[in-house]
């Protein structure tokens, strides 16, 4: 028994002295960056603008590595699924929590992931194509309403932050739409500025950049108030009576559950050194992102309370995959 009492006690102080060590080594070799979705998205911009600090800071290669189907649930799988030894990280966005809202997924949104670093926010947009006759959201309510079932809109993959934003401003409207899920953001604004689906929820990143070449108009933001970064651009709420629509984006960076906390507390820093750098803020505030920093704990409590309350939501209003 005394023998036993001893081993285990040797084993408790290994472990207390390997966490250290782990971070102390920790990145040994390069570390893989998941956006799972296309280039051209947010979550990819992110991870990009994100790499080259995280090189330089932690003095090892950091690669963005686009693992892409589903919606977003084949690469959020794919690191929920890999080993927790900091080499294989999530850079996500709420499609975590909105992908199991709506419809079985293979991962759990709370127990596979340890939370590093919530990022920010963005806001999803409703846009047109320029030929679009609705100059208005009360013009495009008019018009759905006319024609129920004959209009359609895209979004970034079912069960996307965008889907939802989609699908919320049906059931508070009360209109007809058709949904067209694409695999990301990008493929659904290259039809959208080709005009194949004239409607589309998206982010705002993309869709102002389309806007100002005058490929896309926006209508509205489906934010609960006015971007920080773009207070000239309406909100659905105001713009319909729509009071507390709010369908924003939050991005964040999220480890395989089980990754050693001194890794945590590592990758932590060194994401928040870079995003209060002038050159990484800067470049996320030009694409419209509202840069908020949060912590591993106070991020892990805000995924919790977003699934929360989009899997409310989602049985209200009788959302479903397409």
């Amino acid at each position: 028994m005394i023998r036993r009492f001893v081993s285990g006690l040797l084993v408790s102080i290994a472990g207390l002295w390997a966490g250290p060590a782990l971070a102390q080594d920790w990145p040994a070799k390069p570390v893989r960056l998941i956006s799972p979705y296309p280039p051209g998205g947010g979550t990819d911009l992110v991870s990009r603008i994100l790499q080259p600090k995280l090189i330089e800071t932690l003095g090892q290669q950091f690669i963005v590595e686009n693992k892409t189907g589903a919606g977003g649930v084949v690469g959020i799988d794919y690191v929920a699924k890999s080993p927790p030894d900091g080499y294989t990280i999530l850079v996500a966005n709420n499609t975590v929590v909105t992908a199991p809202a709506t419809d079985k997924v293979p991962y759990d949104a709370i127990k596979d992931f340890a939370p590093v670093t919530g990022i920010g926010s963005t806001a999803v947009a409703l846009a047109v194509h320029p030929s679009f006759p609705a100059k208005s959201v009360a013009e495009l309510l008019a018009m759905a309403r006319s024609q129920p079932g004959k209009l359609s809109y895209s979004s970034c993959g079912n069960g996307s932050a965008m889907h939802l934003a989609g699908e919320l401003f049906k059931y508070v409207a009360k209109v007809d739409i058709l949904h067209v899920p694409y695999r990301g953001c990008g493929p659904a604004i290259t039809d959208g500025v080709a005009g194949h689906v004239p409607i589309l929820f998206n982010t705002i990143t993309n869709t102002g950049a389309q806007a100002r070449a005058g490929k896309l108009r926006v209508l509205a933001l489906a934010s609960p108030t006015r971007s920080p970064v773009d207070k000239s651009t309406p909100v659905i709420s105001e713009s319909a009576g729509f009071e507390g629509y709010d369908a924003d984006i939050w991005f964040g960076v999220l480890a395989p559950a089980g990754t050693p906390q001194p890794i945590i507390a590592k990758l932590h820093a060194a994401l928040e050194a870079a995003l209060k750098t002038d050159d990484v803020r800067s470049k996320l505030e030009a694409q419209l992102f509202d840069v908020r920093v949060t912590p591993p704990d106070e991020f892990g409590a805000m995924i919790k309370k977003d699934l929360a309350r989009w899997i409310t939501l989602v049985k209200d209003a009788k959302i479903k995959s397409d």
